[in-house]
């Protein structure tokens, strides 16, 4: 058989929609293939016994002229084929005819229709280019990469003359690819595979469908290849009985993808996509370095609240981190917000940066340049709980860079259960964020602030602050979590003439008072840069007669006034504390100048209490562990020992990482006080007191005798590391990177130990365990004889974080 070949002869025509979805003319390339006898031809030298190729390109070209728009690829092919057959039959034996589509989809090569049986079409899509995630090893499932795909797809020719849709196929395989992830290639191929049949069945083609065939070249998996895949062909009958694939919705147009593409009349971008109303879950990056920073994330916050299409769940703390990539800008000040939201992916964005750009007037010279706030989608989760990942150009989800970055990761595992994977590499986050730290990279290292508010006529912020680094023991080769960071002195001043250790007329004398201030700062400021001084104008002894609330303003109030106007001492440096369990005396204490409510109750004596710190987010409040009240809870501190601690049946509680053995459950104070105090935190959560201002107390000396005391301290980093995840209402509650208060100064215990009965006879004891509960985690200690036990503290420092 003698065979004459065309090559490739451009033409122009309409044959359905181009790239950009409009009816205009395609750049085509028509291939022949005629199977003929031109012997006699050779033989003579005659053309008249062959084919002239040149004739036949005129005849093609005109023949495809004669049409404006042929609506289909495959027409056009079969009319050229059906033209040819026609014109000259008697030197044709059998021939092919292909034509390929350069300007039918953006992401193809360019699409085949092959004309060579009269029964038979077939539909080759070349080089589609998808973003996939694929492969067994980790740092495959970190980043989608582009895998290319030729699928051919063998049909009959139909009698009613209806053509297969292709740009379903495209999309669909585009969609369903890019919101999956795959750990073989042949799982992908088998999963196109099926994409194509039921796309192909929605057309009303399915029962014309012969096979498909499937290759996939990775193009980045070998360095020294070009690409390296497999191929697969599978009949209708396989096709059919495949498990059928849910092929997610397209949700948005690639080619309208301005984010301010539609204004209103206040000039913000509207906001009107939404999934049927219901409510998907989506964790946003919060981050901003310049000017007040922390009153732009408030701000961001107030904003977000006052969406109607968004509800504000949980806030993680707040971290100051060291900028990444261009480094010269100041620190940044980060944190992650769980949100619960109706719209989709692109409309959430349009939200953030109105938010950034339209209400708060950033400015945005580079990437991650300095800003005033940041708001960034890391992750995505529909109303079921699917993750849902985007992959666009100017939004892809899960956040590409969330992996490499531990001030996105650290405050996100404050909201999220330790068991959470990535979508991308299935792996739980919490261990990605190990991975960071285990590289001791010190741009990881981030400080946990807890803001104040700054002192009047200052414009420099204040903070307390506390910094956590992974610690490895050379000795155990394991390592921990543990705070290096200073330890922060509170001084105790009470107000009141019959506190347990100190109670004296003198502590209504203003002027001794301030005397008394002003040496504390002496002697702490010498060695810290800051102290906190807490005061106290009410009794929480056991059993103590309970002054009223006007009598206990009138203890209080004037002398945090007198702090605040008093001319010598370092305001910025003094960081007053009001240590009361009423709203009223927090609510005036704030107007009159104090930074912390010190709560022994836990917000349990009062209802109010949440809601007044909760209107000032730049308040620090002290939760505390207490059970009964003043008169009850020596009553209250029968913790069994031999008992077995059973949480509630809803609850599944943690330590560290791993979720404790049912088996095991011995029992642990530490995780009883953690479990009580949880659930005061998520009342304090829900009357919208934010995590960035909490200090946690195990509350010694309330409600715990002598063994409990003890084991407060010793079990301190389990408390530190408690988390709680109940199912029946869906919420996690952890204690991670929340700074603890420790109160031991002069306590019963100290001198039930040493046998000594006079509390003010207890204080060298009481230096001894400042500096153990240092050892063990403390991060604040409370304290009566600041002179001595500051010396006890700068030990300890030195001693167990080497400062």
């Amino acid at each position: 058989m003698d065979h004459i070949h065309i090559n490739n002869l451009a033409i122009q025509t309409i044959c359905g929609p181009d790239l950009w979805h409009r009816l205009a003319p395609q750049h085509c390339k028509i291939s022949l293939t005629i199977d003929t006898d031109f012997s006699k031809c050779s033989s003579t030298d005659d053309l008249k016994h062959s084919l002239n190729y040149a004739v036949l390109c005129r005849d093609i070209t005109s023949h495809v002229n004669s049409k404006n728009d042929w609506k289909h690829i495959h027409s056009l092919s079969g009319s050229i084929y059906q033209h040819l057959q026609n014109k000259y039959q008697q030197s044709i034996e059998s021939m092919e005819v292909i034509v390929k589509n350069e300007d039918c989809h953006l992401r193809t090569k360019n699409i085949e229709s092959i004309a060579k049986e009269p029964h038979h079409s077939v539909l080759q899509i070349n080089d589609l280019e998808v973003f996939a995630i694929i492969g067994i090893f980790t740092f495959e499932r970190l980043q989608r990469q582009k895998v290319s795909l030729n699928i051919t797809v063998q049909t009959q020719k139909s009698e009613s003359q209806q053509q297969i849709n292709i740009g379903p196929i495209v999309d669909n395989v585009i969609a369903y690819v890019e919101q999956s992830d795959f750990k073989t290639v042949e799982a992908l191929i088998e999963s196109v595979s099926k994409t194509v049949e039921q796309s192909i069945e929605l057309s009303g083609r399915g029962r014309d469908l012969l096979d498909v065939s499937v290759k996939v070249t990775k193009l980045s998996a070998i360095t020294d290849t070009d690409g390296v895949g497999v191929s697969c062909v599978r009949n209708v009958t396989q096709l059919q009985e495949m498990k059928t694939i849910e092929i997610p919705t397209i949700t948005s147009n690639p080619a309208n993808k301005q984010l301010y593409n539609n204004i209103n009349d206040a000039g913000q971008p509207r906001i009107t996509t939404c999934i049927n109303e219901k409510w998907a879950k989506a964790y946003l990056a919060f981050g901003s370095n310049v000017g007040d920073r922390m009153d732009y994330i408030l701000q961001a916050l107030s904003l977000l609240k006052s969406e109607s299409h968004v509800r504000v769940i949980n806030i993680s703390s707040v971290f100051e981190s060291e900028p990444m990539y261009f480094k010269d800008q100041n620190p940044f000040l980060n944190g992650c917000i769980e949100i619960s939201t109706t719209l989709i992916p692109t409309d959430l964005l349009k939200l953030c940066k109105r938010i950034e750009y339209l209400d708060l007037k950033r400015t945005k010279d580079f990437d991650n340049g300095p800003r005033s706030i940041d708001l960034d989608i890391i992750l995505y989760f529909d109303a079921n709980g699917n993750s849902i990942q985007v992959n666009e150009s100017d939004l892809i989800v899960p956040h590409p860079r969330m992996l490499e970055r531990t001030f996105v990761l650290e405050p996100l595992c404050e909201l999220i259960p330790p068991l959470v994977t990535h979508p991308l590499s299935a792996e739980p986050i919490v261990d990605h964020l190990q991975q960071l730290y285990d590289e001791q990279r010190p741009e990881d290292i981030l400080w946990k602030v807890i803001p104040l508010r700054n002192i009047p006529g200052s414009n420099k912020e204040r903070f307390l602050k506390y910094k956590t680094v992974t610690q490895y023991d050379d000795l155990t080769g394991t390592s921990q979590r543990v705070t290096v960071s200073p330890t922060t002195m509170m001084a105790i001043m009470n107000t009141t003439p019959d506190s347990f250790s100190d109670g004296s007329t003198d502590n209504t004398d203003v002027d001794i008072l301030l005397k008394r201030v002003e040496t504390i700062c002496n002697d702490v400021l010498n060695h810290y840069e800051n102290v906190i001084i807490d005061i106290g104008g009410c009794s929480t002894r056991p059993n103590s007669v309970q002054p009223t609330t006007e009598e206990e303003l009138i203890r209080t109030i004037f002398l945090i006034k007198a702090i605040r106007s008093h001319p010598t001492i370092p305001q910025e440096k003094v960081i007053l504390s009001i240590d009361t369990y009423r709203g009223k005396v927090a609510q005036q204490a704030i107007e009159a100048g104090v930074d912390i409510i010190n709560d022994i109750s836990g917000g349990n004596f009062d209802d109010t209490l949440f809601e007044i710190v909760a209107q000032y987010p730049k308040v620090a409040y002290v939760l505390s562990h207490i059970r009964g009240d003043i008169t009850t809870m020596t009553k209250c501190a029968s913790y069994d020992l031999n008992s077995e601690y059973n949480p509630p049946e809803s609850c599944i509680d943690y330590l560290n990482t791993k979720p404790c053995d049912t088996g095991s459950k011995k029992y642990n104070l530490s995780r009883i006080i953690g479990g009580e105090l949880s659930v005061r935190y998520k009342k304090a959560i829900d009357a919208s007191v934010l995590r960035s201002q909490l200090i946690l107390d195990p509350g010694i000396g309330f409600a715990k005798n002598l063994k409990e005391n003890l084991s407060v301290i010793k079990q301190l980093p389990l408390l530190k590391n408690y988390s709680l995840y109940d199912d029946s209402d869906q919420r996690y509650v952890n204690f991670r990177n929340i700074p603890v208060l420790l109160g031991p100064s002069r306590k019963k215990f100290i001198g039930t130990v040493t046998k000594e009965d006079i509390p003010e006879n207890r204080d060298f004891a009481t230096g001894s365990v400042v500096a153990s509960s240092i050892g063990f985690g403390a991060d604040i200690v409370r304290v009566h004889n600041v002179r001595d036990c500051v010396k006890s503290a700068v030990l300890a420092d030195a001693l167990y974080k080497s400062i």
